[in-house]
């Protein structure tokens, strides 16, 4: 059986999880929430996002993490700091004419060399915008099943729509509408 670490409601990286250890602020647990979606339940998972933001400026600007930032701001129901978490944790990273997204962002991080692009940040946004804001799960089951919750986008953004994404080889059409109930995955040709 796996056991999660928690202080009251919150899931923690570890169980002697300090906040003022070093890498505090890697936000570890909130990947439980998204991509993996561990189900916590609606008080932990609350609970985590709270802590966890709220740290969140000792952490973005840093590989890897920082562009899922958006998607777990906007699992609060606050739009507001969704799109501010986006710009910090991913579209700060971006630099240039040709808009590089780089591996560290250089106003955390100076020291650091400019290098780019770094895909681990670009999937993460990419995984952000197909996958977290819609909030799909893929599964086994009929893919139109895989939307799994109410729709919450950064302030200013009404929709994502993408017109072809192919499932099990077949085209589909995802519409996911801010306030919605869910997204909507369509099969494309086919009634």
């Amino acid at each position: 059986k796996l056991v999660v670490p928690k202080r009251g409601k919150v899931v923690i990286s570890h169980d002697s999880f300090r906040v003022d250890e070093e890498k505090a602020a890697t936000p570890d647990p909130l990947m439980g929430i998204f991509p993996l979606g561990c189900g916590f339940d609606e008080e932990s998972e609350q609970a985590t996002l709270s802590f966890y933001l709220k740290i969140a400026k000792r952490y973005i600007g840093s590989p890897m993490l920082s562009a899922l930032y958006g998607v777990w701001a906007a699992r609060t129901g606050n739009r507001r700091l969704s799109l501010e978490m986006l710009e910090r944790g991913y579209g700060d990273f971006c630099t240039g004419r040709f808009m590089q997204t780089l591996e560290y962002r250089k106003d955390v991080f100076p020291e650091q060399p400019a290098a780019g692009p770094f895909f681990a940040n670009l999937g993460g946004f990419l995984l952000g915008l197909i996958l977290g804001f819609p909030k799909i799960r893929p599964g086994p089951d009929n893919p139109q099943e895989w939307c799994k919750g109410p729709i919450t986008l950064p302030a200013g953004w009404h929709s994502i729509e993408i017109d072809r994404i192919w499932i099990r080889g077949q085209p589909w059409r995802l519409v996911a509408a801010q306030g919605e109930p869910c997204a909507r995955l369509e099969p494309i040709g086919r009634a």
